[in-house]
């Protein structure tokens, strides 16, 4: 068995570091118990793009819909005035406890909030 470190940050600090993305995707690997590897493997993908994706880079939509999908998350699209980066719903904003960071932010944490 293989001893999983936890992070001591906090997913409001990951959001505003990486962006809300990438902490409600961390939050969500850490709420089903699963490692970096754990979720590559499942997803069918490289550990390299979970890394990338929890660190709030790019990674082809290929690979962010594998992962979404192993983590029971999906990715929606929006008519209308295209926001700053990527948002996060408020609902989730609320679960990962992401009060004050702003939920429609790009990866250095800039945006305005989403419900």
């Amino acid at each position: 068995m293989v001893l999983q470190r936890r992070s001591r940050t906090t997913a409001a600090d990951r959001a505003r570091t990486r962006g809300p993305f990438a902490a409600v995707i961390t939050a969500r690997r850490q709420e089903l118990d699963l490692t970096q590897s754990d979720l590559a493997e499942l997803a069918g993908v490289a550990r390299g793009p979970v890394i990338a994706l929890e660190a709030g880079r790019t990674v082809s939509l290929d690979v962010l819909l594998a992962v979404l999908e192993v983590l029971g998350l999906h990715l929606e699209l929006a008519r209308g005035a295209a926001p700053t980066g990527v948002s996060v719903n408020s609902d989730l904003a609320r679960q990962y406890e992401l009060a004050g960071v702003d939920h429609n932010a790009d990866s250095t944490g800039q945006g305005k909030a989403r419900d």
